[in-house]
């Protein structure tokens, strides 16, 4: 009751929504409750490996948020899948703690929460992305102590509901094996198996497989050869490393609380090491250091969602070596406790006021409302309407399904359905571009292709979508050449009609 109070807190602490991508992922589940779970072809991103592949790597999760769909305001719904989502996340962390003994398993939730304003802010979204984190803090509980039938059945899971974090229970069976071997432990090779036969069954579990595995495959290696290779792609702030203050205000605190805990856990008493229990937990404790480092060099150099994993364990560590310490100084129990409250106090004050500031500046429930509803009764069904930036497709599919639009989700998915027309969308979503655009990274002005030219044969749009506050170049040009007229214009967002050739 309390996790689910916690999730609902956080939920309707703001009418606003955390993420675009729950407009997206909720109008997606209830295309799926009208138009049959078996279909999976995605039209609504034209110029996106997605539509190419018409598969989907969130299947399971589409369908979770299939009952979701049955209010009559969607909005709502997505609060309200958002709150079990929250709540799910915090119970399946609470569950491998429990599972692994560890003392007051009720706290430990509690500072994940609290522990960072960004975590608590993605906590508060109606994504995947918590649901995976939950699962692999519980995959992890069973690696360490348990058998592989629950290990099978949460990998399928994770497979099922976020296809491209399939990866982390591989990561996490290979590190907790090679833990093991350090400690001279036999690896459990039906762990291993299950880990493998389960994300084979969350892959094959849904209509177009091959589909789904080509899309993850783009999402998750292909996205690390142009960070590799520095394309300046227009990514999402998530997909970015973590600046010093990030680091300071969101990955800081649980490290202090770790390097706290391991300062009691390195005075515990030396007869503790006597029992199976403690190798399970030396080899938990190895296995997390790892982990720990790894998601750490992720967060900051490559994408700094890798904290949701790295607090994750960080937490679960530190919960770890305080049982251990205080199964021996029993004595210490009211102390700490007392103490775990008290962080969750201090937390608090470094996380809730910039929460609030987060969802301050959120997505407000009816943000392209008004234009998505112009263009659904002013334009044919199946118009290609040109979106400017790839983050505006939630809001306008949520609010408008009937026309299909240029790209959305990751601009990696663009990029990989033809580069040239990546960087003709991506100059002009940049503002860098109004009556020229260009096909390539750089390009001399032979190389530069007419804007109308490109909108009617490269995009075969009908009409251009955008927000002045973004393009304002874009805008006024459009406006300044008066050839596309300005059919809808709220001051916010303006959409032109693109005449013919």
């Amino acid at each position: 009751m309390t996790l689910m109070i916690i999730a609902a807190t956080l939920q309707f602490s703001s009418p606003n929504i955390a993420d675009p991508d729950g407009f997206y992922h909720i109008r997606h589940a209830e295309i799926y409750r009208t138009n049959g779970i078996w279909n999976s072809s995605f039209p609504w991103t034209q110029f996106s490996v997605i539509k190419k592949y018409g598969a989907d790597i969130w299947y399971g999760f589409h369908i979770f948020l299939i009952p979701f769909t049955y209010f009559n305001d969607l909005v709502f719904g997505i609060k309200v899948a958002g709150i079990f989502v929250t709540f799910i996340t915090l119970t399946l962390f609470w569950w491998a703690l429990k599972r692994l003994g560890i003392i007051w398993p009720w706290l430990w939730p509690i500072l994940l929460v609290t522990a960072s304003p960004d975590l608590m802010y993605r906590l508060t979204m109606t994504r995947p992305h918590s649901i995976t984190l939950g699962l692999s803090l519980l995959i992890f509980s069973f690696l360490i102590k348990g058998q592989a039938r629950p290990i099978l059945i949460a990998s399928t899971l994770t497979s099922f509901v976020h296809l491209s974090l399939s990866w982390i229970p591989i990561l996490l069976v290979l590190i907790v094996s090679i833990s093991k071997k350090i400690q001279k432990l036999p690896v459990e090779w039906p762990k291993v198996q299950a880990i493998v036969l389960g994300i084979t069954l969350g892959l094959l579990a849904r209509p177009n497989p091959w589909g789904a595995f080509q899309l993850a495959y783009i999402q998750v290696v292909q996205i690390l050869f142009v960070k590799i290779n520095k394309i300046p792609l227009y990514f999402g702030r998530e997909l970015k490393g973590l600046e010093a203050y990030g680091f300071i205000q969101n990955i800081l605190p649980s490290l202090v609380i770790l390097g706290l805990a391991f300062f009691f856990y390195k005075h515990r008493s030396q007869k503790t090491f006597a029992s199976d229990e403690i190798k399970n937990k030396k080899v938990a404790l190895i296995s997390g250091a790892i982990l720990i480092t790894i998601f750490l060099i992720v967060t900051l150099t490559v994408a700094r969602r890798g904290y949701d994993i790295l607090v994750g364990h960080t937490l679960l560590s530190a919960a770890l070596m305080i049982t251990v310490y205080l199964n021996s100084r029993s004595h210490h129990k009211k102390i700490f406790l007392a103490s775990g409250l008290i962080l969750i106090g201090l937390m608090s004050i470094n996380s809730i006021p910039t929460f609030r500031a987060y969802m301050a500046n959120a997505w407000k429930p009816n943000d392209f409302k008004e234009v998505s509803l112009w263009l659904k009764e002013n334009t044919q069904p199946g118009e290609i309407i040109f979106n400017t930036r790839w983050d505006y497709f939630g809001g306008l599919f949520f609010w408008n399904p009937n026309n299909y639009y240029i790209s959305g989700m990751d601009p990696v998915f663009q990029y990989a359905y033809n580069e040239s027309l990546y960087w003709k969308a991506h100059f002009l979503a940049i503002d860098k571009a109004d009556k020229l655009t260009c096909g390539k990274i750089r390009c001399t002005q032979e190389e530069t292709e007419d804007t109308h030219t490109a909108l009617i044969k490269d995009f075969k749009a009908s009409y251009l979508m955008l927000r002045q506050s973004q393009n304002p170049k874009l805008y006024f040009y459009l406006v300044k050449e008066n050839k596309f007229p300005l059919v809808f214009d709220n001051g916010q967002e303006a959409v032109f009609k693109i005449p013919p050739l």
